[in-house]
């Protein structure tokens, strides 16, 4: 049984959580997440520790992982008591995801990464038609906003620069306007110059489509210019369960 869901200021809500418990198997770690709420076009820029548990929290909300107890919404469907295709199709009409290591396919070139997203969901596929009349169009206007130079879109992104590789994979998370971005760690591996321009880039395009963005960063320099900014520590609670003591005596 999935349980109710708070409305937060009558707003829409891109995200919504509640009362999430997650035990990660194998490992001692443990998330309790009380609650939390994106609402829609909102920024968030979601600081922590390293091992803090945030990749976790994300990884939830995509369905990726699934929580022992609570709820999860995601643009007014809930991720939580899905089946895994049934949440893979959710993420895919959702959800633009952008990984610490971008998680790229390495055997494919620039355009048909860029495009993956529309060719595997037809809600994304209708959503970039419907903006830009063909999914190609929808990718060269993310290129152009990028700054990628159309010049790349034969090659494989394995010859790519990291600032290259890392506009690919926004791009490809921006593919069909999805409600919500996920963005874990995406700056790490890019100097000072290339992570502002980034996060610009990413917040106008952003605005223009109308997605939540969640940006998820152990760095505070870069929440400047995010709509609230927020600890993960101030609504989760993460404990290393330790295993009974053995009694000398017996």
């Amino acid at each position: 049984m999935t349980e109710d869901l708070p409305s937060v200021n009558n707003r829409p809500q891109a995200v919504s959580i509640a009362n999430l418990v997650f035990d990660r198997p194998g490992s001692s770690f443990k998330l309790s997440l009380g609650s939390f709420h994106i609402s829609a076009g909102e920024k968030i820029f979601l600081y922590g520790p390293s091992g803090c548990g945030k990749s976790t929290l994300l990884a939830l909300i995509a369905g990726i992982l699934s929580p022992e107890k609570g709820a999860i919404e995601v643009d007014g469907k809930f991720m939580t008591g899905l089946g895994g295709p049934a949440r893979d199709r959710l993420r895919g009409e959702k959800i633009g995801l952008i990984f610490q290591q971008f998680n790229l396919v390495p055997y494919l070139g620039v355009i048909d990464n860029i495009l993956l997203p529309c060719r595997l969901n037809p809600l994304r596929r209708a959503r970039a038609e419907a903006s830009d009349g063909s999914i190609q169009k929808a990718a060269d206007r993310l290129l152009d906003r990028l700054g990628l130079d159309k010049s790349l879109l034969g090659r494989p992104v394995t010859e790519l620069s990291v600032g290259q590789q890392q506009r690919v994979a926004a791009a490809r998370a921006l593919m069909g306007r999805p409600p919500l971005l996920l963005a874990d760690e995406p700056t790490s591996a890019l100097d000072s110059d290339l992570r502002a321009d980034f996060l610009d880039l990413l917040s106008r395009e952003c605005t223009l489509s109308g997605s939540s963005l969640l940006f998820v960063s152990h760095d505070r320099s870069l929440a400047e210019d995010f709509d609230r900014r927020v600890a993960f520590s101030d609504f989760s609670e993460v404990s290393l369960k330790k295993p009974p003591k053995e009694d000398p005596h017996e």
